[in-house]
């Protein structure tokens, strides 16, 4: 896809991506942060299964782990029209407020490995700032799964729709990996977020096709 056409996308709707995008980041981390300095139910230590067991534990693998920040805001980035953005929302606002409503009312956590502090350091800015409470669902999974649902529908009309398509569900992947080998969550969080992902990405009505609306034209990269 040229350069042209790329920087046409990105801008479509700026001022909504930005209003939404920021409302919607506010949203989630002040939420998310106050879940975890209370709840109203009792913590639950979520089970390690025997595959769980078996997954080194690889700090190395937290620079895979918080490159979701980069990769989902990416394929939002890439929609094209305020339809689509708003679609999007609804279904981000699902997953936020489900797993928001899990978090209070059964709350849970992991055991985390005991590593010696500034050996890894982007380990450490994860456990530095989020605590090993909010497990199950996991919001890596969650916004993995919906990510890569929302791109075949954003790379929709492409040339490279199921290539691209693929890198994103390869990423997601690799990130759900990824929370396993920190020992940030065990299967059983990453099996609850990737149910919860893909049904708000259903609840979300898949995103409508926007090139053929007037105005939006974007012919096949």
């Amino acid at each position: 896809m040229p350069g042209a056409r790329i920087w046409r996308r990105l801008t479509a709707e700026w001022k909504i991506k930005l209003f939404l995008g920021g409302a919607i980041t506010a949203l989630f981390w002040s939420g998310y942060f106050r879940l975890e300095q209370g709840s109203r139910g009792s913590m639950t230590l979520m089970p390690a299964l025997a595959i769980d067991r078996m997954i080194p534990f690889t700090p190395e693998a937290a620079i895979i782990y918080i490159s979701q920040l980069v990769t989902m805001p990416a394929v939002i980035w890439m929609m094209i029209s305020r339809r689509q953005l708003l679609y999007c929302c609804r279904g981000l606002l699902l997953l936020i407020g489900v797993s928001f409503v899990i978090y209070y009312f059964r709350p849970t956590m992991i055991v985390r490995p005991e590593v010696i502090a500034g050996r890894y350091y982007i380990y450490d800015l994860i456990v530095g700032t989020d605590q090993n409470s909010n497990a199950c669902p996991s919001l890596h999974a969650a916004f993995g799964i919906f990510t890569a649902g929302c791109a075949w529908d954003v790379f929709n009309g492409w040339e490279t729709r199921r290539w691209l398509t693929g890198v994103t569900w390869a990423w997601a992947a690799a990130v759900l990996v990824s929370t396993l080998l920190i020992k940030q969550h065990v299967i059983l969080d990453l099996l609850a977020g990737g149910v919860l992902g893909m049904v708000s990405w259903w609840f979300a009505g898949r995103l409508p096709n926007p090139i053929a609306a007037p105005g939006n034209a974007d012919p096949t990269p």
